[in-house]
């Protein structure tokens, strides 16, 4: 079997495994925002879109890092005009390959992440999507994924702060401020936690 296959076999059990743990209520979508300071330069000042799994297994997309380039620009071919906006990058694994976070009533093949909104991650999904694209979509180069207590240890040591996930974060046209505004929330609400009432000056 073919690198390409079993990356593809893997991929697909992924979302399978995903989307079973979602319909039994034991995954939760939340935003990872890098702290400052981040050494790590694949996720330095980023804020990632995760869905974690019951196994702790983690599966997302970086937000707030568009290319300069589309599909309409780089691909041959009537089918891929309407897609102009940019290609953001997802993150590390499987930089060649393309995903999409997206908006639909239903979809098969997809994971779940919040209601209405799914991750596609394998090559027939991503076609059904091209063909007959839904009204929000975004494309991404690459994904990131963490192992069983990879993000849990990062978490530990201090390089994430969490935010809720919604769906207008998801498909901001402008990312350019979204880390910042993002820690000042998580710092906000850390602060709010740690002393209710108290008004806190976030830097």
């Amino acid at each position: 079997m073919s690198a390409r296959r079993i990356t593809r076999a893997a991929l697909l059990a992924l979302v399978v495994l995903a989307a079973a743990a979602h319909a039994q209520g034991s995954s939760r979508t939340f935003l990872l925002v890098a702290r400052p300071g981040m050494p790590d330069p694949n996720f330095s000042e980023t804020v990632v879109l995760v869905v974690q799994g019951e196994g702790a297994e983690a599966t997302g997309v970086i937000l707030n890092r568009p290319t300069d380039r589309s599909l309409a620009e780089l691909l041959p071919g009537d089918r891929f005009k309407p897609f102009t906006d940019p290609i953001f990058f997802g993150g590390p694994v499987a930089r060649q390959g393309l995903f999409a976070v997206f908006e639909a009533d239903k979809f098969a093949g997809a994971m779940p992440m919040l209601p209405g909104l799914y991750l596609a991650m394998t090559p027939d999904s991503i076609d059904t999507l091209l063909k007959d694209p839904p009204a929000k979509i975004r494309f991404f180069s690459g994904y990131s994924g963490w192992a069983p207590g990879q993000l849990q240890a990062e978490l530990e040591r201090g390089d994430w702060l969490i935010v809720d996930a919604d769906v207008h974060t998801v498909f901001l046209r402008d990312t350019s401020r979204l880390w910042q505004d993002m820690v000042r929330r998580a710092r906000a609400v850390r602060a709010s936690a740690a002393a209710p009432g108290a008004i806190s000056s976030i830097r």
